[in-house]
């Protein structure tokens, strides 16, 4: 308990010293109320701008809504993105596990129902050990359609952020490319791309 008190004690201490190092720089074009605080060697620290692009503007679809959108339906984020291979992927991965799920769910709830119906103490048996794996197999699709949505939620909102970047890509290059040339008497080099 005194190691984390003393933790505390430090980072307090630390904090204040860091605060008195700072100097206060005064912009005469403010009010008289208004003081602009910035650490010492800032205006020699800072960049000047050299391309007035504005990214933001650039973008497909705001981060957080892609966000949304894909937590409400998956792959709708994607698709604001204008990622539609992603999107597919998403929706038929979704559609396998949340159906998988239901399938097992089902399937526990058959064999809970003939294990109850059973009086046969070995079928009754049998019947808890396939009603405990069709619920552990439903449990294991319920979260792997959860991990996938959450996946896909912060893919939608990597994606949006990126959007609005330069591509690397020329204007007239192809999604899919393919490249051959000698590599030296005997062979060729080959190579294929695909962007996406």
């Amino acid at each position: 308990m005194s190691k984390i008190f003393l933790g505390f004690i430090l980072v307090f201490l630390l904090s204040a010293y860091a605060r008195a190092a700072d100097t206060t720089y005064v912009d005469s074009n403010l009010t008289n109320d208004t003081v602009i605080y910035k650490p010492i060697g800032f205006e020699s620290s800072a960049l000047a701008v050299s391309d007035s692009i504005d990214y933001e503007k650039r973008l497909t679809q705001n981060p957080t809504k892609a966000l949304l959108k894909s937590m409400l339906v998956p792959g709708l984020g994607q698709v604001g993105n204008r990622k539609y291979f992603k999107a597919a992927v998403v929706v038929g991965l979704q559609a396998w596990l949340i159906s998988s799920a239901i399938d097992h769910g089902k399937d526990a709830s058959d064999f809970k129902d003939k294990f109850e119906m059973s009086s046969d103490t070995s079928q009754r048996l049998i019947f808890y050990d396939n009603f405990l794996d069709s619920k552990d197999q439903r449990n294991k699709f319920t979260w792997f359609a959860v991990i996938v949505t959450f996946v896909s939620m912060f893919d939608a909102f990597a994606d949006a952020h990126l959007s609005g970047f330069p591509k690397d890509k020329k204007p007239g290059e192809d999604k899919l490319s393919l490249k051959i040339r000698p590599l030296d008497k005997n062979g060729l080099y080959a190579s294929v791309a695909v962007s996406f």
